[in-house]
């Protein structure tokens, strides 16, 4: 007995050692399972295929061609988990982002115009393919993989119950710089590289803002009764050295079909491909830019 003890020892203490000579891979994210319906929850509908996880690693690998812009606005894990009731099938998507500014961006590029359902409170869009809503750093999407009509209620009873696991709902504080009066409904956009920038507006290459990833722009579209519509982005940076530098890096990287009118020291009025203008103006640690003028400031 003593000797298969002590040989049992060693091949412990052997097999411990093997394990810490291992090399460490990273830990795989758990997901947000707890989020999901559970299988008794919708009478009719049960579980298919297994939970999924992506990080911000294989991300490409989920979401062909899209994945740059979750990642710019700051991307956590998506969480996925498919349904099905006969022929019908849902797939319960929650993508967790790094905070709401992230979730409330990533959902303001992908909602379109908005159609609401008087009963569900979150901010949301919905339609026969999809619900797709938003609630602090969660950016939520039941999709109906059939394309049956008459899913409506389904997509917002599964909606509803994500929804009332996720956190308080907390708006994203940057969107309030944006003045009200003539904001287009629907039209801010959060701005946090160089991927929701080109969205907006061809500036120049690369994060000419030099944004980070991490400094949050805002952008909205305003209206007013003389004259055509016009978009304004605002980007508070963390110092005023850091906004004249990314104002100096814009005047010197402008893209090439913009051409510089006037050039000072806090200003730079330009003009585009449309014969109309842009101007930048830097106001201590702010860049305010404002597009599509049908004639140049004053």
């Amino acid at each position: 007995m003593r000797t298969r003890l002590s040989l049992l020892s060693i091949l412990v203490l052997v097999a411990c050692q093997l394990a810490a000579a291992a090399p460490r891979q990273a830990a795989r994210p758990t997901g947000d399972a707890a989020l999901t319906p559970s299988e008794s929850a919708v009478p009719g509908w049960k579980k298919v295929e297994n939970l999924r996880v992506f990080s911000r690693e294989d991300l490409y690998g989920y979401i062909d061609g899209g994945a740059e812009l979750f990642l710019e606005l700051g991307f956590d894990q998506l969480t996925l988990q498919k349904y099905r009731n006969g022929a019908n099938e849902f797939a319960v998507e929650i993508s967790r982002m790094t905070d709401p500014a992230a979730a409330t961006g990533i959902y303001l590029m992908k909602c379109g115009k908005e159609t609401r359902d008087p009963a569900f409170k979150e901010r949301h869009t919905l339609n026969r393919h999809q619900l797709m809503f938003v609630r602090e750093r969660y950016y939520v999407t039941i999709n109906n993989l059939s394309g049956a009509d008459r899913m409506a209620p389904g997509l917002l009873t599964f909606g509803g119950m994500v929804a009332a696991k996720l956190p308080a709902d907390r708006l994203p504080a940057e969107l309030e710089a944006l003045p009200a009066q003539g904001l287009v409904a629907g039209s801010e956009r959060v701005v946090r590289g160089p991927f929701s920038l080109q969205s907006l507006y061809t500036l120049g290459d690369g994060d000419i803002l030099q944004l980070g990833g991490k400094i949050v722009g805002v952008a909205g579209t305003y209206k007013n009764a003389t004259g055509p519509a016009t978009t304004l982005i605002l980007v508070n940076y963390p110092n005023a050295a850091a906004a004249k530098k990314a104002f100096i890096n814009v005047q010197q990287n402008l893209d090439k079909y913009l051409e510089p009118v006037t050039t000072i020291a806090t200003k730079l009025v330009f003009k585009d491909y449309e014969s109309k203008f842009g101007v930048m103006s830097l106001t201590a640690r702010q860049l305010e830019l404002r597009l599509h003028l049908p004639t140049p400031p004053q």
